[in-house]
C-alpha cells in the first residue's frame, strides 16, 4: 500500500468520477493496483448504492456501487470496505473503482 505523490482522478469515459491529492493505492499480488478516493473526493451524484455484498478474507466486507454517467447505468463499478480489516485499515470507507474496465482511466 502507498499514497498517490501526485493528484489522480478517475474517470468513466470523458467524465471524472473522483479526484484526489490523497488518494491510496492498493498493490495485492495477481490485481491491478487499485486506487481508494477518499469519500469526499468522490462525485457521489454519480454513484448509487448497489444491493451487492462480497466479503474479502484480507480486506473484510465490501459493499458496491453502480455508476451513471450522461444517461448511461454501470453495475457494481465501485466499492468500499466500510471497516477493512488491520493491515489495510487506511482504506476504511474509501471509494476504489473497476480500473480494469474499458471505459474507466486513472488519470
Amino acid at each position: 500500500m502507498s499514497f498517490s505523490a501526485e493528484p489522480v482522478a478517475v474517470y468513466l469515459g470523458d467524465v471524472a468520477i473522483a479526484e484526489s491529492n490523497a488518494a491510496v493505492i492498493l498493490h495485492e499480488p495477481g490485481y491491478p493496483d487499485r486506487y481508494y478516493f477518499p469519500r469526499l473526493d468522490v462525485k457521489m451524484d454519480f454513484l448509487a448504492p448497489s444491493d451487492k455484498v462480497t466479503a474479502c478474507p484480507h480486506k473484510g466486507p465490501a459493499e458496491y456501487f453502480h455508476i451513471e454517467v450522461k444517461g448511461s447505468h454501470r453495475e457494481n463499478l465501485a466499492w468500499s470496505y466500510p471497516a477493512a480489516k488491520l493491515g489495510v485499515a487506511e482504506i476504511s470507507g474509501f471509494i476504489a473503482f473497476h480500473n480494469d474496465d474499458p471505459d474507466i482511466s486513472i488519470r
